[in-house]
């Protein structure tokens, strides 16, 4: 997503004369290079955004568990740690707490995905579930409340 946010800006910047041009009103064209970063960082993708993801991949985790699609639930996790990692570059405030619940989260469902096994991975599923649940009290949003059996997954690939 950051490598898309970033072309979009290099785009933005080299053809803004060709898209604004006469535009003398348009931060892209006339601002500074700091009104220009400054509007650039407005749009990065907040908490929620992302947590947003977070849910989706949650979702697609479990059902891909369930389905014993091993490969799809690893490709998950994968990308819900990258969103963690992206979290943690966006909202630095939020860096110490991820990296506590980061740390622990992910190890048990990897190694049941790894297992390929549903009763170890529906255990390490909880363990990971438990860990986001605490990291949401830990950052005063302990009302989002994970269900241990997630709505289906939104996921094509998803039976």
């Amino acid at each position: 997503m950051f490598k898309n946010i970033f072309r979009l800006t290099c785009i933005l910047t080299l053809t803004s004369s060709n898209v604004v041009a006469g535009n003398s009103n348009d931060w892209r064209k006339t601002g500074s290079d700091v009104e220009k970063l400054t509007n650039v960082v407005k749009v990065i993708p907040s908490t929620s955004d992302l947590m947003f993801q977070m849910g989706e991949r949650y979702r697609n985790l479990y059902w891909a568990g369930k389905q014993k699609k091993w490969a799809f639930a690893e490709y998950q996790v994968e990308e819900m740690e990258g969103l963690m990692k992206k979290l943690k570059i966006t909202r630095p405030q939020r860096a110490a707490s991820i990296e506590k619940y980061f740390s622990t989260a992910f190890k048990p469902i990897e190694a049941a995905i790894q297992s390929k096994n549903w009763q170890q991975f529906s255990l390490g599923f909880e363990s990971m579930r438990k860990q986001c649940m605490l990291c949401h009290k830990a950052n005063d949003h302990a009302f989002i409340i994970l269900k241990p059996v997630p709505g289906k997954g939104n996921s094509p690939v998803i039976d």
